[in-house]
């Protein structure tokens, strides 16, 4: 590097990403360079005009004039931080610093790296850790933590050479015009020209990569979306096929019944029997109550609610054990699956399942409504309904227990203890907020009225002024990550001992696993018995 180029960086602001972050049509400018890092949850931006999908664990890097519109805040609770810098470089005639135009090393004005969740784990740390000295954050703490967060941005763009950069992009650009063309007539010579190789030396490398030829891995991708189509439309046979890019309607039919065992008319009634792997514990335990044993579930260990594991090792449903925000697509694709059902962190998790076998995604996280979706799709109506009917009885039996504190109009909040704050259950929110405060018809702090989010950023000047009658504590449960520092800071504060809920012992612990994690159809009467055991103390 010669001297001209030599440049170092000057903090100029760190914060944690807001409300406004989860808020859809907000936007945020940026006069400095910035760096955010995504700690938890997933949204969609739009970064410089580009839409941009962030989740669990990226580094985004923006160019100083960026700007970033929140296109989808989501319903999950995205957390984070935002760190402002400058770079300055030292010129060689004047030996003094002048202001340097810092800009990603990747093509465009951002960049996005995906972090392990242990280093994502010591950089917070050391970010929500207050220090009494701001001369050490200035000079020392935060420039440390801008070096470091891009030093894995110049890693992403150097580990590997630029021939070979350029070859991998190809081969990646070639899978995803496939992805977005595959109505169409595509030949090996077309995808080989958009790689910018040979026919022959693309074949061999997107074999490498993909495990499979170019044009079968096409034949494959073709057929998964003829299948989804057919369970999710009417449309006839020969519409489908030229729909999915097959010219000719009876070698169409001949080969999926090949490849899939029956004829295109007959396969939306065999999804019962097929080979099914769900990448929740939610939709496993939706469907085992239906009537339908997934052969597979894919689960986090850390947040599978105990009655779950119980459900799925009585019906034999092999369990697959992932890394909590990680999904193995290599050990999904050892699994064989011929029907994935599930939701899924990013579009680039959500493409590379879609090339393994047909894909129902999308999915609502509210209990009630996945039991409609899946009881469509398998054509189990009859049995969702007298589960909704059963659940409905139950709801109004715990809503005829819990009457004086309705008519009371005692207000009841959710807090969640995060590793680096603190956070409300949203009262328009899906899932237990929908049960408490729709379902159960309780009552929320007024001033907790416009928490659109599942879970909304809560201050501790929040908290006091919410004061609820009965308060819920749920411990966040992150791997790598521990509540304890914030859950003592909460308990050592002014605020703790002058909530109405503290004072009245109406405090209670709530598991994640159950809560969150765990509503499934056996789970929705276990938190009914247990919000209305807390609330009323009768069983």
């Amino acid at each position: 590097m010669s001297v001209e180029n030599q440049w170092i960086v000057q903090w100029k602001s760190t914060q944690s990403l807001t409300h406004q972050w989860m808020s859809v049509g907000a936007f945020h400018s940026f006069i400095y360079p910035a760096l955010i890092l995504i700690i938890d949850g997933q949204a969609i931006w739009k970064i410089n005009g580009e839409r941009i999908q962030v989740s669990f664990g990226q580094l985004i890097a923006v160019e100083a004039y960026s700007l970033i519109e929140v296109l989808e805040g989501g319903q999950l609770d995205l957390s984070g931080w935002c760190i402002e810098f400058n770079t300055y470089v030292l010129t060689e005639n004047t030996s003094t610093w002048s202001p340097y135009l810092w800009s990603v090393p990747a093509e465009g004005t951002y960049q996005k790296v995906q972090l392990t969740g242990g280093v994502v784990a010591n950089i917070s740390q050391h970010l929500s850790k207050e220090s009494s000295d701001s001369q050490y954050e200035l000079s020392v703490k935060y420039p440390s933590i801008i070096y470091e967060l891009l030093n894995y941005i110049y890693q992403a763009q150097h580990h590997i050479t630029d021939d070979q950069q350029t070859l991998t992009q190809g081969i990646i650009r070639s899978a995803e015009y496939m992805h977005t063309h595959y109505d169409q007539v595509i030949t090996r010579k077309q995808l080989a020209e958009i790689a910018g190789v040979s026919p022959w030396y693309y074949s061999r490398k997107f074999s490498e990569r993909y495990g499979k030829p170019p044009l079968d891995y096409l034949a494959s991708f073709r057929m998964y979306r003829a299948q989804e189509q057919l369970i999710f439309t009417q449309t006839n046979s020969q519409d489908i096929a030229k729909q999915s890019g097959f010219e000719d309607t009876h070698y169409f039919s001949r080969r999926f019944k090949q490849v899939v065992g029956v004829s295109p008319s007959l396969y939306a009634g065999s999804l019962s029997s097929r080979k099914i792997v769900c990448l929740s514990a939610t939709c496993a335990d939706i469907m085992i109550n239906l009537g339908i044993i997934p052969y597979a579930v894919i689960v986090t260990p850390l947040l599978l609610a105990p009655h779950q594991l119980q459900q799925f090792e009585a019906h034999g449903v092999k369990i697959v054990e992932m890394a909590q925000y990680e999904q193995d697509i290599g050990q999904i694709q050892q699994l064989n699956p011929e029907l994935l059902i599930g939701n899924v962190w990013s579009e680039e998790v959500r493409q590379q399942l879609r090339a393994i076998a047909p894909f129902i995604t999308n999915l609502s996280i509210d209990v009630l409504t996945l039991l409609q979706q899946l009881s469509s799709i398998f054509h189990k109506q009859a049995e969702a309904e007298q589960i909704q009917i059963h659940l409905e009885q139950e709801i109004e039996i715990a809503r005829q227990k819990l009457q004086p504190i309705i008519d009371a109009q005692a207000t009841i909040m959710v807090l969640r203890i995060e590793p680096y704050g603190y956070r409300y259950l949203g009262v328009d929110a899906v899932g237990v907020a929908k049960l408490l405060y729709s379902q159960l018809e309780l009552s929320a702090p007024e001033v907790l009225q416009e928490g659109k989010s599942w879970f909304n950023p809560c201050t501790l000047e929040l908290l006091l002024s919410a004061n609820p009658d009965y308060l819920f504590i749920e411990k966040r449960m992150i791997e790598q990550f521990s509540t304890d520092e914030s859950m003592q800071k909460l308990l050592e504060s002014d605020v703790w001992q002058q909530l109405k809920a503290v004072q009245q012992h109406q405090v209670f612990d709530m598991d994640t696993r159950l809560w969150v994690e765990g509503r499934g159809i056996t789970g929705y009467k276990m938190l009914l018995n247990e919000i209305v055991t807390n609330l009323t103390g009768e069983l």
